[in-house]
């Protein structure tokens, strides 16, 4: 099962109460449970994806229609299996990664660590894309690729591509 967690400003932008929030549990998928934080780059809101188990992250940006409580979970399905495409992860081993994925629910926060981590991605994706021009000049899959090829002190300085492809191994 997925737990979605979301921050405060992602629950408040989807309509979500406290109440409506579960505690999740311990996620047996391989990339484990997700975090979701939503920022703004330019006058676009992204929103940014982290796994828990593996600190994987990447940004999408909401179109003209808001992000959903329906649609939401849908863009961290089609946004991680388009980021193991790019990566050049079997087609096989994304289908297994993901199954664990297709039920799922709205969770709390419930990590300060992963939360420090979570906004140091967002602040080096800001920056980095700043640095490079802004959004109209830069080359945003590359920045996604090199900031998931970064080693991680919390990764004992592995990068998190390092430890999703071990994870995603063990499915084979």
């Amino acid at each position: 099962m997925l737990y979605l967690k979301c921050t405060g400003i992602v629950q408040k932008a989807l309509g979500l109460s406290k109440n409506s929030l579960i505690n999740s549990m311990p996620s047996a998928a391989p990339l484990g449970n997700w975090y979701i934080h939503r920022f703004d780059i330019g006058r676009r809101k992204a929103y940014i994806f982290m796994s828990e188990v593996t600190l994987l992250s990447f940004i999408l940006f909401q179109g003209k229609k808001p992000v959903t409580v329906e649609s939401l979970p849908n863009m961290l399905l089609a946004g991680l299996q388009q980021l193991l495409q790019m990566r050049g992860i079997s087609d096989d081993a994304i289908d297994r990664a993901l199954v664990p994925y297709y039920e799922g629910s709205f969770a709390k926060t419930d990590s300060c660590t992963d939360l420090g981590s979570l906004n140091d991605l967002v602040q080096r994706y800001q920056w980095i894309i700043e640095d490079n021009g802004g959004l109209d000049r830069c080359d945003l899959t590359q920045i996604i690729m090199g900031t998931n090829a970064m080693p991680q002190r919390r990764l004992g300085w592995c990068t998190s591509w390092e430890i999703t492809e071990s994870k995603i191994q063990l499915l084979s």
